[in-house]
């Protein structure tokens, strides 16, 4: 975890934005979303987390826009 830049967490948000059937495990897609929760708020004094949230653009604005300014690189 050292090593990671900025960790970027998209949460499941109420109402879903993204569409989830059935055919595709809606309660093992929460079970996931807070594992993931717990799992990074143990994590953020030793890494960079960023939530996100809103539209797909929107999320990916505030995502690009972070990294601009912190000049974090692949």
């Amino acid at each position: 975890m050292n090593e990671i830049d900025l960790l970027v967490y998209v949460p499941i948000e109420n109402p879903d934005l993204i569409n989830c059937p059935e055919s595709e495990l809606p309660e093992l897609r929460r079970t996931v979303n807070d594992i993931i929760k717990n799992y990074i708020s143990d994590f953020k004094s030793v890494t960079n987390v960023m939530k996100v949230s809103g539209s797909v653009s929107k999320r990916s604005e505030h995502v690009v826009s972070r990294v601009s300014e912190r000049g974090i690189r692949n």
